[in-house]
């Protein structure tokens, strides 16, 4: 069994804005948003998937961990929701 740890940015209606997380590199996509959930004791809504935002991408569902390029060289990954655009504006602003 191999293992990824990777720091979650949590969208902004969570009890939480990032927290390190180890999971399974063989599950999917989905069981790890279920996973993640089960961490901050905060059920994730259907519409929410995971998001390398070093590359714009979108992940899979159905893909496992161990299967995303570049998952383990990722600073963070999202948490958010799959009818959020790419191109959404920061959920803070700094002045």
């Amino acid at each position: 069994m191999s293992s990824i740890q990777i720091r979650v940015k949590f969208p902004a209606d969570y009890p939480v804005i990032y927290k390190t997380v180890r999971l399974d590199g063989t599950l999917t996509v989905l069981q790890a948003i279920e996973a993640i959930g089960q961490t901050i004791n905060h059920t994730p809504g259907p519409d929410v998937g995971l998001y390398l935002p070093n590359e714009k991408a979108s992940m899979g569902d159905n893909q496992t961990l161990n299967d995303i390029d570049n998952i383990r060289n990722a600073e963070y990954i999202e948490l958010k929701s799959k009818k959020a655009s790419s191109q959404a504006k920061s959920c803070c602003l700094i002045m």
